[in-house]
C-alpha cells in the first residue's frame, strides 16, 4: 500500500512540475470575455428600443379607443334623441 501511496504521491507532483513548465493554464481569452458585455448591452439596447416602440404603439390605440368610445356615446345620444316617444297619441 505504501508504494501505491509514493506512486500517486510521485505522480501528483509530476504532473504539477509538468503544468508548472507550461507556464500558466490558458483561460477564457480576454476578447471573447470583453465582447460578450458589449453584446448583452446591444441587445439590451435593442429590447429597450422594442420596449419604447411598443409602449408608443399601445397610447396610439388607447387614444384611438378612447375616441371611438366617444363617437359611440355620441351616435347612442343621438339615436336615443331622434326616437319619438313610445307614450304619445296619434294625431287626429
Amino acid at each position: 500500500m505504501s508504494i501505491r501511496r509514493n506512486t500517486m504521491w510521485g505522480s501528483g507532483v509530476f504532473i504539477a512540475i509538468l503544468l508548472s513548465g507550461c507556464g500558466t493554464t490558458p483561460s477564457t481569452s480576454k476578447d471573447h470575455v470583453s465582447d460578450r458585455p458589449q453584446d448583452e448591452s446591444g441587445v439590451v439596447k435593442s429590447l429597450q428600443k422594442q420596449i419604447r416602440e411598443r409602449d408608443k404603439r399601445i397610447e396610439e390605440l388607447e387614444s384611438q379607443l378612447k375616441a371611438l368610445k366617444l363617437i359611440d356615446q355620441d351616435l347612442e345620444e343621438r339615436r336615443k334623441s331622434s326616437r319619438p316617444p313610445a307614450t304619445l297619441m296619434p294625431i287626429k
